[in-house]
């Protein structure tokens, strides 16, 4: 999985750019073939929002489109809007902000934003450069955070309410092959595989979770005091703790 073409610039992708890109069209697959599993499903509620599945949905939309603009706007080129969220707004009201703007939209409305909105996010991350790509603002992890593994975390409740946990564990191993070419920063790469972890420990696949959370913990040491407390992780305590001194 290995995307092609070329960069705003007219350069060659870098890999950085490919890898980013790949996974994004990983996520615009799963997201599609998740929801399109629920069906009449949309309308049940999902994790501790109240949301919807449609809501989760156009949640995940708006945020890459955020992202995206986000990253045209620190390139130079107009694609800020002033009612976007700035980086250090409280997230919570700027997700019920979202939620009151598209609560009424109707599935269509939501399965179209949802696919522009990976587009969006697409051509930003051609016009973008690496070290734009790359920055971050205190948040858990750069371009992953509303893009890739903000998917992640949304989509395995998904995956979990529509029983196709082994649709999202196939979305995981790409994601994870795409991590393991080692392009994107640590700090992504392992809250990325972190998260997948969690799926793999919630669903029962003890030795995938055990393996990815080896990888994460290595690329990201400073999750491990969080996993400690993580319920998603309740059956990797043992896993996590720390050895017995002497």
């Amino acid at each position: 999985m290995t995307a092609t073409g070329t960069a705003t610039t007219g350069q060659p992708l870098t890999p950085l750019q490919q890898d980013l890109i790949a996974l994004l069209e990983a996520t615009r697959q799963a997201e599609r073939e998740l929801f399109d599993t629920l069906g009449a499903g949309l309308g049940a509620p999902v994790g501790e929002e109240g949301w919807t599945a449609k809501d989760v949905r156009a949640h995940l939309a708006a945020w890459r489109s955020i992202e995206a603009r986000r990253l045209l706007a620190a390139s130079g080129v107009a694609g800020f809007e002033p009612s976007d969220p700035q980086p250090g707004d409280p997230v919570d009201e700027s997700n019920a902000s979202i939620h009151a703007d598209r609560s009424a939209w109707t599935s269509t409305q939501v399965a179209a934003a949802a696919d522009a909105s990976i587009d969006e996010l697409i051509a930003a991350i051609r016009s973008s450069s690496n070290e734009a790509l790359c920055a971050c603002d205190d948040i858990a992890a750069g371009i992953g955070a509303n893009g890739v593994n903000h998917a992640l975390g949304h989509l395995s409740d998904i995956a979990r309410l529509a029983r196709a946990k082994d649709r999202f564990a196939a979305f995981g191993a790409e994601v994870e092959a795409v991590l393991q070419r080692n392009h994107l920063l640590p700090r992504d790469s392992g809250v990325m595989l972190y998260n997948i972890a969690c799926h793999s420990a919630l669903t029962g696949r003890t030795d995938d979770a055990r393996r990815l959370l080896s990888t994460a913990l290595a690329r990201r040491p400073d999750l491990r005091e969080y996993a400690r407390d993580d319920p998603d992780l309740a059956s990797m305590r043992a896993y996590l703790e720390p050895p017995p001194v002497g």
